[in-house]
């Protein structure tokens, strides 16, 4: 099964995946905000930084749900 099928259908039916999807999709907003800002201060380049490291997070967290889910249906 396709991975964008799995995401649609985890997203539907996982509470927990769709907070999960939700929070990256705020975050990578976030950094397109930033992304804007040429002029960086320091604390926005740190900000940027966690904001990538939480990012991160999020998605190894799907990755996790998404093989499992594709486990199961195998």
């Amino acid at each position: 099964m396709e991975e964008q099928r799995v995401k649609e259908i985890l997203i539907e039916k996982d509470s927990e995946f769709k907070l999960l999807f939700v929070k990256h999709q705020e975050l990578e907003e976030k950094l397109q905000q930033y992304a804007q800002n040429k002029q960086k201060t320091e604390e926005e380049r740190v900000m940027e930084k966690n904001i990538k490291k939480e990012k991160l997070k999020l998605k190894d967290a799907m990755q996790k749900r998404i093989v499992a889910f594709k486990k199961q249906s195998s």
